[in-house]
C-alpha cells in the first residue's frame, strides 16, 4: 500500500503547535509522494506533573495499526504501575509490549478490522514508534524501528536512537534464529525493520517469547538530563531523515530559527519549512518520496 508513488506530491500540511510549562513544539506531517498517508504522531504536555510524552509511528503495509497505537499508547500508560511509580523506562517498555498485547487479542483484532481503511493490508500492517517522555529535565526516547529522535546539544546532534534494521548483527541473529532469512535487508525478502508493533506475521512463532520473534515491540532506550546545552528535540518518521544527515537537519533548523525569539508560532513555519526543503522534486533519486512527519520540542 505505502510505495505507490503519485504523478505529483501533495504538498499541503497538517501542522499544530502548543506552549506547555516547560516546552513548546510544533508537529507538521505532509503525506508527500505517496499515495497514502500512513504516519501519525502523539503530542501532550503536562499528560502527568511534570511529565510531556511525544511520539511518531510510521505505518508499514498500512496506516491501520499506527492509528491504533495512537488511539491508545497514552491512556495505557497511564494505567502502567511503573509510570505511576515514575519508573518510566520500565512504563515505556512494558508499554510498547502492550501495544502489541492489544492488537493480538480478540478484542483489538475487532477494532482494527473496524478502523480499517478500504485500501489497507492488515494482514501484514505494523508499525514504528518511537516515544519521548520528559520528565523534568530528564528525557527518555524509547525506539522500536526507523524513526528517530536527534537531540540539538551545543548547537549540534546528539542522537537519542538507532534504527533496527534485518541486517544489524544481533538483530539478524534473532531473525535467523526464529526461522526467518535476510535478504536484501529485508526480513523474508519483505519488510526493511526488525523492530516494530503490529507484524503479526512475523510474531507467530509459540514456541518463543515476544523478544525472540523475527520481530519484537521491545524498544530500546536512550535516557539523558537536559542541560542548558541543550536547544530542542528533533523527531520524524525516516522519511525526514533520507535527505540530510542529522548534524545538518539540526544546522537547518537552527538557521531557521535564527537569533529572534522562538515561538510556537515560528516552530510551526520552521516545521513547514523543514518539510519544504526535505521532499524530493521528482522521484528519480528515491530519497525525499516518502510521507514525512516531523516533531520540533523546543526547551523554555
Amino acid at each position: 500500500m505505502g510505495n505507490i508513488i503519485l504523478d505529483q506530491p501533495i504538498l499541503s500540511k497538517n501542522t499544530s503547535i502548543k506552549e506547555g510549562k516547560t516546552l513548546m513544539y510544533a508537529t507538521s506531517e505532509m503525506q508527500g509522494w505517496r499515495a497514502f498517508m500512513e504516519d501519525v504522531h502523539i503530542h501532550v504536555c503536562d499528560c502527568a506533573p511534570y511529565v510531556s510524552i511525544f511520539g511518531v509511528f510510521d505505518g508499514h503495509g498500512s496506516s491501520v495499526v499506527a492509528r491504533f497505537i495512537q488511539k491508545h499508547f497514552i491512556e495505557e500508560l497511564q494505567k502502567n504501575k511503573n509510570f505511576r511509580d515514575q519508573n518510566y523506562e520500565e512504563a515505556l517498555k512494558e508499554n510498547f509490549l502492550k501495544m502489541d498485547e492489544l492488537i493480538f487479542s480478540p478484542q483489538g483484532q475487532k477494532e482494527i478490522q473496524e478502523m480499517k481503511l478500504e485500501n489497507d493490508d492488515i494482514t501484514f500492517a505494523g508499525s514504528t514508534a518511537n516515544v519521548a517522555l520528559f520528565h523534568k529535565n530528564i528525557l527518555y526516547v524509547a525506539n522500536a524501528g526507523d524513526s528517530r529522535s536527534v537531540l540539538c546539544r551545543n548547537n549540534t546532534n546528539y542522537d537519542m536512537s538507532v534504527d533496527h534494521l534485518p541486517d544489524n548483527y544481533e538483530e539478524k541473529q534473532r531473525i535467523e534464529r526464529a526461522g526467518g532469512f535476510v535478504s536484501d535487508g529485508r526480513i523474508n525478502g519483505n519488510i526493511n525493520i526488525s523492530r516494530g508493533i503490529g507484524d503479526i506475521e512475523y510474531k507467530k512463532v509459540n514456541k518463543l517469547r515476544s523478544n525472540e520473534q523475527m520481530i519484537i515491540a521491545v524498544p530500546d532506550i536512550k535516557k539523558v538530563e537536559l542541560t542548558p546545552n541543550d536547544k530542542f528535540l528533533l523527531m520524524g518518521c525516516n522519511g525526514i531523515f533520507e535527505t540530510l544527515d542529522h548534524a545538518n537537519l539540526i544546522k537547518l533548523i537552527n538557521s531557521k530559527l535564527g537569533n529572534q525569539p522562538v515561538t510556537p508560532q515560528l516552530l510551526g513555519k520552521v516545521a513547514e519549512d523543514l518539510l519544504d526543503h526535505l521532499i524530493a522534486p521528482d522521484t528519480s533519486a528515491g530519497t525525499g518520496c516518502d510521507n514525512m512527519t516531523v516533531l520540533i520540542i523546543y526547551f523554555k
